[in-house]
């Protein structure tokens, strides 16, 4: 592959020999990145180049819960409450929240567990497992307070005189709570200390090597709430055994009440209440609360994903080869990296299945590089993929720029159609002829054994950076089922928040489609800008 100087038209033979009329010789000596240690500290997430989410405080307009009081089984509880923690007795609440009006958020809804907690005799919430159906609250949530979250299908509502919530994971319903509606107005005193109450999550971000590197529990209390309106009433509680969403592992005893309320609200950053990283430091740690420590990923009842290479079977790519600007392409490169010097980036998008994360689909926006050292890679500038599941392993492990978008391959008689929507609206059209022209699978197994080269940019609960590295993702035991190459066409659509315009196409050179298996093992930190 990129040797140091070398010519592309050595990496892809055949490929450039009947598809590029250019002079394909990357030098990696001279040109650098643009995108400084200042940049990078300053981005209050990543993809760089698109945030997910922006800098708090979050302002929530029009915010509006259905709270379901039960009782449930002790033992059950006390399995899902981490030490320091205790119980504050047998009831659990099950909550559905509309937020219609949310900064940087957008408008989605969301559903989850809480259990009522002592913290050294303070009575706080602790959130352990929360579904919902938009991107940069799950990636936020997750990445500056901890919040336990997955993506799902929550559905809150009013329908006649019944408040409702539904919630579905995978395509299954998991939960079904309904209220009468309005049934009894609660006093403004009383909702107010409810809504204030501290709120805890315990956050747990692995290092690159999926040991843990941030085991927190992280407090906050809303602000600036201003109570809309508040009312109480009967209510009913069905929850639906699932294993990813297992709400049933708190099953319903008894039904309490139901509360529903209204009102504006501000989350602002947390505070840690407890470490267990620097707890192990100091011999303080008890055997229970080691325990927190072999969790893989949030929530604790359903990890995300485990601590194990990632095994990827039926992998087929479509990738193209296009010229860019090559202004564009520094602005978003780290100036640590050294970028090819005819311009490319490729275009690649991906089906696939893993272990433990499931099938999916994924687009990546990906530069020839090298690194400081002499190793030959390709930087990760975006991602986008439609399985939360990856979305969170991939950024909080290995860096990777990923957001929750419709990527789509698929044969459609003598192409290979691929497109890309985000929220719904066209953001790219790929096509490549099908089974065009066969190439060597040794030149295909060379190109997919490059490493990707990510930035690992993870806040701590006031916004910070608190990881901010070069991570590299290695590719291994890649076995190459076949490989064909063809003419392509790429058309990209200006989107703000999927921004692959950014790095414009000049000059499509070709495409490549492979199939195979291959193996992402643990990362290597290669920089760190703390």
């Amino acid at each position: 592959m990129f040797k140091n100087c070398l010519k592309l038209k050595n990496c892809f033979p055949s490929f450039i020999k009947r598809y590029s009329t250019l002079n394909l010789n990357l030098n990696f000596q001279t040109i650098r990145g643009n995108l400084t240690k200042e940049k990078i500290l300053n981005s209050p997430s990543t993809p760089i180049i698109s945030p997910s989410y922006p800098r708090g405080p979050y302002n929530f307009k029009n915010r509006e819960y259905f709270i379901i009081s039960y009782e449930s089984d002790p033992e059950a509880i006390r399995d899902a409450v981490p030490e320091p923690l205790k119980p504050a007795g047998n009831t659990v609440l099950f909550e559905w929240i509309a937020m219609p009006d949310s900064t940087g958020f957008g408008a989605y809804q969301e559903s989850g567990t809480v259990i009522p907690c002592t913290y050294n005799g303070m009575q706080v919430n602790y959130t352990c497992q929360m579904f919902l159906d938009c991107d940069p609250p799950i990636s936020g949530g997750r990445e500056i307070w901890g919040f336990p979250k997955k993506y799902a299908h929550p559905i809150f509502g009013v329908k006649s005189d019944t408040v409702y919530g539904t919630l579905h994971y995978a395509g299954q319903q998991v939960a079904q709570g309904t209220m009468a509606y309005k049934y009894k107005v609660i006093n403004e005193e009383l909702a107010l200390k409810s809504l204030s109450k501290t709120q805890v999550n315990l956050k747990l971000i692995p290092d690159v090597d999926w040991t843990p590197k941030i085991a927190q529990l992280i407090a906050y209390n809303l602000t600036n709430i201003k109570l809309i309106g508040s009312w109480e009433g009967p209510a009913k509680l069905h929850l639906i055994e699932h294993v990813n969403a297992p709400a049933c592992n708190l099953p319903v005893k008894k039904v309490i009440t139901g509360k529903h309320y209204l009102a504006d609200i501000t989350l602002p950053y947390g505070r840690v209440l407890y470490d267990y990283l620097e707890e192990k430091k100091k011999g303080n740690l008890s055997k229970e609360s080691e325990k927190i420590l072999e969790i893989a990923s949030m929530p604790p009842l359903a990890p995300s994903y485990q601590r194990s290479k990632l095994f990827l079977e039926n992998r087929e790519y479509l990738r193209i080869y296009y010229e860019s600007d090559e202004q564009a392409i520094r602005n978003y490169v780290p100036s640590e990296l050294i970028v090819n010097n005819q311009n490319i980036v490729i275009i690649q998008w991906i089906t696939t299945n893993g272990t433990g994360v499931g099938d999916y689909s994924k687009l990546d926006v990906l530069i020839p590089c090298q690194t400081q050292n002499g190793i030959n890679c390709l930087f990760s500038v975006q991602s986008y993929m439609n399985n939360s599941a990856p979305i969170t392993m991939g950024r909080e492990v290995w860096g990777e720029p990923q957001k929750y978008a419709e990527p789509k391959l698929q044969v459609e008689k003598d192409t290979l159609n691929a497109t890309l929507n985000y929220c719904s609206l066209p953001v790219a059209f790929g096509s490549m002829s099908f089974k065009h022209h066969k190439i060597d699978h040794q030149i295909a197994q060379q190109l997919l054994n490059l490493p990707h080269v990510n930035i690992k940019l993870l806040p701590n609960e006031q916004g910070n950076a608190q990881i901010a590295q070069l991570v590299l993702q290695s590719h291994e035991q890649v076995q190459i089922y076949s490989a064909w190459e063809g003419p392509a066409r790429l058309h990209l659509i200006p989107h703000v928040n999927a921004p692959l315009s950014e790095l414009p196409v000049k000059k499509v050179i070709g495409a490549q489609n492979i199939l195979c298996d291959l193996v992402i093992p643990q990362g290597k930190v290669i920089h760190n800008y703390l």
